[in-house]
């Protein structure tokens, strides 16, 4: 008979995921003998069948999902429910609860900057676009939005607070800190969110994308003297708090993080 727990990560495509890379080794270290699969699927219907029938017990949720799998789910945390995404399934004998891990990946990744009172720019308006809203909001920073179309930022904005701007009418030298919430500069794209014109030496500059390590956003920021902060730290962060919710115990983020670190570059750069 077998045993071994099957966990999940759900999305389309899966390509860029390194979820199983990340869960691995926290559950040889826990002495937790569980698998990770990767479940590509555009059809969300087709996985929630599957998380409730595998069954998968812990489901991580990725791009295109974050918000279209709450309609399926039997209870939504709080906190997801004012950010509007889930990005984590939690299988409770066949009770499919909702969390946003997000949340504390971002907070984590933006642990040494200052955001009160700071100008912050979210380019985006996707899945990950919330929980940083919700964050930056939650720290007193001021929120300018700049996205392809404009009706999602605006929600957004009625939402988190803060101004909808054309990039054509934003000033570079009034923002503090950028990030990047767009899959634009995942693997295997090599585009930038914005001109690298924009960029100056005083900007955080934040990309949430951790595949590549260095996206060619944060190439350019660090060119012109940046601060640049990778979304792998944020992947790490938040992958913890779903095994953590999963397992019902806390887990050490500090004790991990540099070991998870470079496992992960090791990989992604492989």
């Amino acid at each position: 008979m077998d045993n071994i727990i099957k966990n999940s990560v759900i999305g389309y495509p899966l390509e860029h995921s390194f979820s199983s890379v990340l869960h691995a080794p926290i559950y040889s270290s826990l002495g937790i003998k569980a698998d990770f699969i990767k479940d590509a699927d555009e059809n969300i219907t087709n996985l929630v069948d599957r998380i409730k029938n595998t069954p998968y017990e812990l489901v991580c949720v990725t791009m295109p999902h974050k918000q279209s799998i709450i309609n399926y789910l039997d209870e939504v945390d709080e906190v997801a429910k004012k950010i509007g995404a889930v990005n984590t399934v939690i299988n409770r004998n066949g009770k499919l609860i909702g969390y946003n891990t997000d949340v504390f990946g971002i907070e984590f990744a933006l642990r040494n900057v200052e955001i009160n009172h700071k100008n912050v720019l979210i380019i985006g308006a996707g899945g990950v676009a919330r929980p940083v809203a919700y964050c930056i909001s939650n720290n007193g920073g001021n929120i300018f939005y700049t996205n392809r179309t404009r009706d999602k930022v605006e929600v957004l904005k009625n939402d988190f607070g803060g101004k909808v701007m054309e990039m054509e009418n934003l000033k570079s030298e009034e923002i503090d800190i950028i990030i990047n919430t767009t899959p634009i500069g995942m693997y295997p794209d090599d585009n930038m969110p914005i001109d690298k014109n924009f960029l100056l030496n005083k900007h955080v500059v934040f990309d949430v994308i951790y595949n590549p390590i260095k996206t060619k956003l944060l190439i350019e920021a660090e060119k012109c003297g940046a601060k640049i902060i990778s979304g792998l730290d944020m992947f790490i962060a938040q992958g913890i708090r779903q095994d953590e919710l999963w397992l019902g115990r806390e887990i050490d983020v500090e004790k991990y993080i540099s070991e998870l670190r470079e496992l992960l570059i090791n990989k992604i750069n492989s």
